[in-house]
């Protein structure tokens, strides 16, 4: 990535780029952070192959009915919202061929405050982006329910008329198609590069090559942590079951979703989708009464109006489905090319002593190797924005720091934060 303050943060700058001369890009993953960076790098004339332990596009987390492009804007100038913001607008475009062919709805999503907190929150929020109604504004109660279509309960809510509600599946196995992607089955356990040939070798369990490939990208979600060369991410698995319940004459006419305690969809075939729980330590992905009726509860804790009009739908009418976000510690999305640890450490030991101490030696990276995870809930929101970072940098393309991303908003989802950050604290 390109730098303003070579002496500051060296570490950001690859001290050893290997060259690429066959332009082949192997994606492990085709949930939406794999599909959509095979997409962006296809689009740039790389001969791109996707590898996944199962058959189909999106089938693990990418696999929910209906996914949410959500915001999560704040009054103050924080990385986290910044980096949200920057990724809610370039997904709204980026969605919106999706849209118009009639995958999901760009129906709007209306977000309620959850306490007080929130409720002044939101009124710095909309002064803040007063001239920029296009994207976010604020609803007064009066105004609610004919937007809405539902007779919510809130004094006021942010209404972001240019998000709604994708497929996930639909959209990663689109993308796939549209781009002319091969996928290929096949559980990926390790890679091993080949300085004689300068390239990746993908190893199945046995230790079996199942390709060989001149760029890797690991976009394996909590599956990341197997690969040794990316184990040291702080990542977390995290449980979460969304509820489809049956709409009602009064919820029917709901128009848009609605995002408070949880989410709620409108009515599609006759369904709404909620949710979704986030149940630490807990790893099946059996459906389970009780969250259904967490879901059930958050709808009602989000607007006293939604749980009115949805009743009280009985567990024997309710579905579902569960899977498991993949977290970081910091909230942020992770894009960008993967440190050799051990050079690291050893390159920037000092900051152990004194975090500031000025340094000038260049990053370590592993050749050719990137990664691209940690999107948490928010997989439909960030992945066109991490996919589009990751294959500019691999095309060697900076345009995308100028025209979309400020370079310190690059550096708040590079992977070699981590490190930097324990070897600061000592912990490393």
């Amino acid at each position: 990535m390109s730098k303003q303050q070579p002496s500051a943060m060296p570490w950001f700058e690859t001290a050893n780029p290997i060259p690429r001369n066959r332009k082949t890009v192997t994606v492990i993953g085709a949930g939406i952070s794999g599909c959509t960076v095979a997409a962006a790098l296809k689009k740039r004339g790389f001969n791109v192959t996707v590898v996944d332990r199962h058959n189909h596009a999106g089938a693990e987390a990418s696999g929910n009915p209906e996914g949410i492009v959500y915001p999560k804007l704040s009054p103050r100038d924080d990385l986290l919202p910044r980096v949200n913001l920057a990724a809610i607008q370039f997904a709204s475009h980026y969605y919106q061929p999706f849209w118009d062919s009639g995958l999901g709805r760009q129906c709007g999503v209306l977000v309620v405050p959850e306490n007080e907190k929130a409720r002044r929150d939101f009124k710095l929020i909309s002064e803040r982006y007063a001239d920029q109604t296009e994207m976010v504004k604020t609803i007064a109660h009066g105004q609610l329910e004919a937007l809405s279509g539902v007779p919510l309960q809130a004094e006021s809510a942010l209404y972001f008329p240019q998000l709604g509600w994708l497929p996930p599946q639909l959209i990663c196995e689109q993308l796939l198609k549209l781009n002319d992607i091969p996928l290929v089955q096949a559980d990926i356990h390790s890679l091993e590069y080949s300085e004689q040939q300068q390239s990746w070798q993908l190893l199945d369990a046995n230790k079996q090559l199942v390709i060989e490939t001149e760029s890797a990208i690991i976009a394996s979600a909590f599956d990341c942590k197997k690969f040794s060369q990316t184990a040291y991410l702080p990542l977390r698995k995290i449980r979460g079951q969304i509820t489809q319940l049956p709409c009602t004459p009064e919820s029917s006419k709901m128009k848009m979703v609605v995002c408070g305690e949880c989410y709620i969809t409108p009515a599609e075939e006759g369904l709404h989708g909620c949710g979704a729980t986030y149940n630490k330590d807990l790893f099946t992905t059996e459906l389970r009464d009780i969250d259904h009726q967490t879901n059930l509860a958050q709808i009602a804790a989000t607007d006293a109006g939604l749980a009115a009009v949805l009743g009280n739908p009985t567990n024997e009418k309710l579905t579902g489905r569960a899977n498991f976000r993949c977290t970081t510690s910091d909230y942020l999305p992770i894009a960008g090319p993967v440190p050799d640890r051990g050079a690291m450490l050893e390159d920037y030991a000092k900051l152990r002593r004194d975090a500031k101490t000025p340094m000038t030696t260049l990053g370590a990276y592993l050749p050719n190797l990137y990664v691209n995870c940690g999107m948490g809930s928010r997989g439909l929101s960030y992945a066109p924005l991490t996919a589009e970072l990751l294959a500019a940098e691999i095309a060697g393309e900076k345009t995308i720091l100028n025209d979309t991303l400020p370079e310190e908003l690059c550096q708040a989802m590079h992977p070699v934060r981590f490190l930097i950050r324990d070897l600061k604290r000592n912990r490393i």
